[in-house]
């Protein structure tokens, strides 16, 4: 079978992260942005419940990766709401370009193929990006089910289970520094360390205890953080038996990715899980099989072994819910304009435009020799 290629094309996405209020700048825009800072590129089976964002129009050469979420089960996505409010989508993108990707953690080894549609949008009833992206939580609905050998995110049931936790689990594929127009090749992760209510109240003018949390490196570390791109994606921590649990959506933050003075905030997972269950009751729980994915390579099956569904704009459900911004010029995303020291949400701020490969040899060469293997095997015991 013929697959194509696209080559990397980086849409630079900024998520909303807290910044420090000073009276100055109470008033200044707020801008976009999402990446991990510092941290260190995850192994190729080490995140099977990541999922992520992707612009694409059927039959182009080029597609945009806009924010990061995570797989509740085989139909449904958890993700931020800026990243998929009504304005995301502009300058030409429309609500039919939405796509997600599971299991590929790559940027510049992607095929078409890969690409999973989606057939509906459910925003938080109560999300509002005027204040401070309040309720900064969406689902999504794939018009096909994961097929994938990949890992259902495992979510809280009390505050005991993480609130004595040392150190978070933040994973992106945003950019890598508040000027990295690129973006990593590979998904990266990092820890961070959480900070109490009181500590975040501190530092972020409004930071509302009763929706969200907030984290930031830690101080005897090289930096670490969220940037532009990282909207959506998950703050985790490790359980006792090394299991990743949600805690956190990632939702905004300052504008300088660097700025160790001011932490990242996320959507507190906790608070929404009733809705969460309610939004995704039809889905199957996937379960991960290790043994499997070290015979695998990290190309996902999409919706390649589905026909072909149409997909209207009414199939998406719009409730009232306004807000991301597919931007200026390049395409920008998730970014409101605020205050405090231009606060960001943090999805991806510049597409990079790659080429399809219409030939990729090695790849075709390897499912035609597994096909040939499949075809001799079955003549000889027939």
């Amino acid at each position: 079978m013929k697959r194509y290629q696209i080559w990397l094309s980086v849409l630079c996405l900024t998520v909303p992260m807290s910044a420090v209020a000073e009276s100055e700048d109470a008033h200044s825009e707020q801008g976009i942005s999402t990446a991990i800072i510092g941290g260190q590129q995850a192994t190729q089976n080490q995140l099977p419940f990541f999922a992520r964002l992707i612009l694409h129009k059927t039959g182009a050469n080029q597609f945009a990766n806009i924010c990061g979420g995570t797989i509740v089960n085989d139909r449904f996505i958890l993700t931020a709401a800026h990243c998929v409010e009504p304005s995301v989508f502009s300058d030409g993108w429309t609500i039919n370009d939405l796509r997600v990707l599971v299991k590929n953690p790559t940027m510049n080894d992607v095929f078409v193929e890969e690409f999973k549609d989606v057939r509906s949008i459910t925003i938080h009833p109560n999300y509002e990006p005027s204040d401070l992206w309040i309720n900064d939580i969406a689902v999504l609905e794939l018009t096909h089910p994961i097929t994938d050998n990949v890992q259902s995110i495992t979510l809280p049931q009390d505050f005991g289970d993480y609130s004595s936790q040392s150190v978070y689990q933040i994973f992106g594929l945003g950019q890598t520094s508040t000027n990295d127009e690129n973006g990593p090749n590979y998904l990266r992760w990092a820890e961070v360390k959480p900070l109490t209510d009181a500590q975040c109240a501190s530092l972020v003018t409004g930071f509302n205890a009763q929706e969200s949390l907030c984290a930031n490196g830690f101080p005897e570390r090289s930096y670490t953080g969220i940037c532009s791109g990282d909207s959506g994606g998950p703050l985790t921590y490790q359980d006792n038996n090394g299991m990743y649990q949600q805690i956190g959506i990632v939702s905004y933050g300052s504008s300088v990715c660097e700025s160790a003075a001011i932490p990242s905030v996320f959507t507190e997972v906790l608070n929404y899980t009733t809705w969460i269950a309610a939004q995704t009751s039809s889905g199957v729980k996937t379960r991960y099989n290790a043994l499997l994915a070290s015979t695998e390579d990290y190309h996902s099956e999409g919706d390649s072994g589905f026909e072909p569904e149409d997909t209207n704009t009414s199939d998406f459900e719009d409730n009232g819910s306004s807000g991301g911004a597919l931007g200026s010029g390049m395409i920008m995303l998730g970014g409101w304009f605020g205050w405090l020291r231009r606060r960001r949400n943090y999805s991806r701020s510049k597409l990079q435009i790659a080429s399809i490969r219409h030939h990729n040899i090695l790849r075709l060469t390897r499912e035609l020799m597994m096909s040939s293997i499949i075809f001799c095997s079955f003549f000889a015991f027939s």
